[in-house]
């Protein structure tokens, strides 16, 4: 009893600390403007929910930079759902020579750092003409450049019992057959874990977007929102309410797939 009464403290606590600083943005994003900082109780006593339609306003253009934001989040979603579930069957259910060789050459790519691969990347995108466009954020995803996505689903299909394929093959279906038909569906909570970690990662993604998009019409809600608290002239209220505008989707995705989202986590953790 006292060891189940310390780990809930333990995570009431945590959660408390984690819960600070969303409050704390909450809060100064909603004072008044110049006294956000100087009185805290101010965003509760005095609430200004302007502040979030003068922060939009200021920032310019957020109808453009949401859609180009969404785009890229959802396009990178399917790509990475589509090419790594491809992959990670291919390693679990299809037995062909080197393939144990191939996944560890597959894993031993999360060792390299972005930035090691970043400047060839830019000089192959470059003389593709795709640099100022969406292609460098989105193809990458799309060609399967999350091995650690790959081998999610590799660890998810090797835990379906091999019965399943055999009954598939008496009734004439093929690989390509049975992984639309029954691996695929059986891995939903797998493929809702990678699109959350997808949305999430894509959406926050301050550095490719900034590496790549130069022109106003193809900025995503990161490099706007960088550009915006480098303005001297904006007070700090309206800088964090900005923030909580595009922080808000990737609070609201992660509550509404939690479960799904936490049952994927503990499947892809166990051993098969």
């Amino acid at each position: 009893m006292s060891a189940r009464l310390f780990n809930r403290s333990a995570l009431a606590v945590a959660a408390v600390l984690f819960a600070l600083p969303f409050a704390f943005l909450l809060v100064v994003s909603l004072a008044p403007e110049g006294r956000g900082l100087e009185d805290l109780s101010a965003g509760l006593v005095e609430p200004h929910p302007e502040n979030y339609r003068l922060a939009l306003e200021k920032m310019g253009g957020f109808g453009r930079l949401f859609a180009n934001t969404l785009f890229v989040t959802v396009a990178s979603i399917v790509g990475q759902c589509v090419t790594c579930s491809l992959a990670g069957y291919a390693f679990a259910r299809i037995p062909f020579r080197g393939r144990d060789l191939l996944f560890a050459c597959v894993l031993a790519t999360m060792m390299l750092p972005e930035q090691v691969t970043a400047i060839p990347r830019f000089l192959l995108f470059r003389e593709a003409g795709l640099v100022d466009t969406f292609g460098p954020l989105i193809l990458p995803t799309v060609l399967g450049g999350a091995p650690f996505f790959v081998f999610l689903f590799r660890q998810y299909f090797l835990s379906l019992p091999i019965e399943l394929d055999e009954a598939a093959r008496l009734d004439g279906a093929g690989h390509l057959r049975i992984y639309w038909s029954i691996a695929l569906p059986l891995a939903r909570p797998m493929l809702a874990t990678v699109a959350i970690f997808t949305f999430l990662g894509t959406w926050n993604d301050f550095w490719t977007p900034l590496i790549y998009l130069f022109s106003d019409e193809n900025r995503t809600l990161t490099l706007a929102l960088a550009g915006f608290q480098r303005s001297f002239n904006v007070a700090v209220e309206f800088m964090l309410a900005a923030s909580a505008v595009v922080l808000a989707p990737c609070v609201l995705v992660y509550f509404v797939a939690q479960k799904v989202f936490l049952r994927g986590v503990r499947v892809a953790a166990s051993k098969h």
